[in-house]
């Protein structure tokens, strides 16, 4: 009798181990960034919101994202990022009081999220913007736009 129940939690340990393997989430990571714009973004010469360029990048470590200006990051991201730069997304253009949600593959090194935003007048707008990322976890962040400036925070910023 002794053995039987031995051999009986054996099984049901291995088939408890087996199943565990069966329902363990084996989809891809991915980045979700939701975009809100409002209605004043990127106003042209006239003051009238205009489409707006944006970029995402997935990025290793902030500092050269930091401490290169918004040419540098527009001309030649990968000269100006080099080995921190994990991969970047182009966006569709996102227009005045649009919304949008998009999906990127994470790489796993990823630390930072950083965002460039091509504003008309960029010499006085903040184009670009930056938050730290738990990797390994499902990562959201919030990209806003408003007037001529760019903000993005996560979800532990909420």
């Amino acid at each position: 009798m002794k053995k039987f129940l031995l051999m009986t939690a054996a099984v049901t340990m291995l088939s408890g181990c087996s199943s565990w393997m069966f329902w363990k989430d084996n989809s891809p990571a991915v980045v979700v960034a939701h975009i809100e714009a409002a209605n004043n973004i990127n106003p042209n010469i006239d003051g009238l919101a205009s489409p707006l360029e944006v970029r995402i990048y997935q990025l290793a470590d902030s500092e050269a994202f930091k401490q290169a200006n918004f040419l540098d990051l527009y001309n030649d991201d990968q000269g100006a990022l080099k080995a921190d730069l994990l991969s970047k997304r182009q966006l569709a253009s996102v227009l005045p009081s649009g919304k949008q949600s998009v999906e990127i593959p994470q790489i796993n090194e990823v630390k930072y999220i950083g965002v460039i935003a091509a504003f008309a007048n960029y010499r006085e707008a903040k184009n670009k913007a930056i938050v730290a990322v738990e990797p390994d976890t499902k990562i959201e962040v919030n990209v806003m736009i408003d007037g001529i400036n760019v903000s993005v925070t996560g979800q532990e910023d909420k």
